[in-house]
């Protein structure tokens, strides 16, 4: 059997379900620690301590964040794209977890904040995407012959470098603000992403870990950036210390 179905798994302590609403809530409940932005079509590696608030936005418009996270002492204990989606749902919100890989199989991050407006969309496509695989410069070639594009497995892999990780350490993504479903012939389908300038997505961090994200070149994850409306925008990046204990 490859895992439990039907499952959505968040966190059962009252104690820490508190916590996370008052943090979310609360703008006296943290401080600002450090604030970035991850140009257009590049990536970023970062550190993220437990405890800490990750938001991600999109300062300027909707736009595509690839992530990926290690555990800063573990890096081989990284996010696990799969069990995810198995534990939590296809796409991800408010009190869902993002999940690492065995043997711990833990808790890395907990979804606190949510400002997208999820609307009905055609074949129930929701953000915050599990379905889809990071781009990669095979696929772009693959799909329009052309070599060496943009792509989020590059840019990932050029960011962790910082942190004497390889490419071979990336994995595949928690697709933040990208927008997909499936279609009735079962096939996998994306649309242009349902947030907005402004819109965020707020990780409450489980461990310590070394976060990785790529503002996607094509904004979708599936095609060239010259063949999306999104793809040219940054994401913007805050790490928020809480004031408060749960």
């Amino acid at each position: 059997m490859g895992g439990t179905s039907g499952y959505s798994i968040s966190t059962t302590d009252e104690r820490l379900r508190k916590l996370h609403r008052r943090l979310a809530e609360d703008p006296a409940a943290r401080t600002l620690s450090r604030e970035f932005t991850v140009p257009a079509q590049k990536g970023k590696a970062f550190i993220v301590e437990t405890g800490q608030i990750l938001r991600v936005s999109c300062p300027e418009g909707p736009q595509v964040a690839d992530f990926n996270a290690f555990n800063r002492d573990r890096p081989r204990q990284m996010f696990w794209s799969g069990r995810s989606r198995i534990l939590q749902s296809t796409h991800l919100s408010v009190g869902d977890r993002l999940w690492s890989t065995p043997p711990e199989m833990e808790p890395m991050f907990t979804i606190i904040a949510d400002t997208v407006e999820h609307k009905p969309l055609p074949f129930g496509a929701k953000s915050h995407d599990l379905l889809y695989s990071r781009c990669n410069a095979g696929l772009y070639e693959v799909v329009t012959g052309v070599k060496g594009l943009p792509n989020c497995q590059d840019n990932l892999a050029n960011a962790i470098a910082e942190f004497d990780l390889s490419a071979d350490h990336v994995h595949d993504a928690f697709n933040i603000f990208m927008t997909t479903g499936v279609n009735d012939e079962d096939r996998l389908f994306y649309l242009e992403p349902d947030a907005k300038k402004g819109d965020y997505l707020e990780l409450y961090a489980e461990m310590d870990c070394v976060v990785a994200i790529s503002a996607c070149p094509s904004g979708s994850s599936a095609q060239p950036v010259d063949s999306s409306t999104t793809g040219n925008f940054p994401i913007g990046i805050q790490i928020f210390t809480p004031t408060v204990e749960g």
